[in-house]
């Protein structure tokens, strides 16, 4: 079984419990607080990261990591396209959400440069609904990780106040995400209660 170290907060974490959903591994869900980890786990993990998977006493840590390891090691449902070149189009994708969109999540949610960071996050998005008003998901018609990445973060908008009713392609694309069974399934107690904004 699949031991997952997990936040229930973070979207790092949310990113691989929604891969484990998709892909209805039994697992065992241990959930840390990042300031509070406890010493057992920082001798699994020193670096402390979160989310960390134990798969056969193997240990891994950092989302995008994980996640192409899951979907390699159990590949049904496949969640990586099947040519190499759209292969690379998701691993690009994910760096560019990693780089671009994560850093302004974390900077608004801590308060740093929050202005700077949601006008930043706002054009990200507007450029995205252009984007997806040429295809249903990020890499063409397949769902993919590069979905799983970015799904955390819109489903965080209405709490950090980002108001999507402009964003009609954006709007359409949020809804097909969270209405995946495995996306509901993959919600933490603090997640569904996000629900009310």
């Amino acid at each position: 079984m699949i031991t997952l170290y997990s936040d229930p907060r973070c979207p790092n974490s949310h990113r691989t419990r929604i891969v484990l959903a998709e892909k209805e591994l039994p697992i065992k869900l241990i959930e840390l607080e990042p300031d509070n980890l406890p010493a057992d786990f920082l001798e699994l993990n020193p670096y402390g990261k979160l989310p960390t998977v134990v798969d056969r006493d193997i240990v891994f840590f950092e989302a995008s990591v994980v996640n192409e390891y899951l979907d390699e090691r159990y590949p049904h449902p496949a969640l990586k396209p099947g040519s190499p070149a759209e292969r690379a189009q998701m691993r690009l994708a994910i760096m560019r959400i990693e780089e671009e969109l994560y850093p302004l999540y974390f900077n608004i949610m801590a308060g740093r440069k929050k202005t700077d960071s949601m006008k930043k996050l706002k054009e990200y998005f507007a450029v995205l609904d252009t984007y997806l008003s040429r295809q249903e998901y990020f890499i063409g018609e397949q769902y993919t990780l590069a979905d799983i990445t970015i799904a955390p973060i819109l489903y965080r908008l209405a709490p950090m106040g980002v108001r999507t009713a402009t964003w009609r392609h954006v709007e359409a694309y949020m809804e097909r995400l969270f209405s995946r069974p495995a996306f509901e399934r993959s919600l933490s107690e603090h997640e569904q209660m996000l629900r009310e904004f």
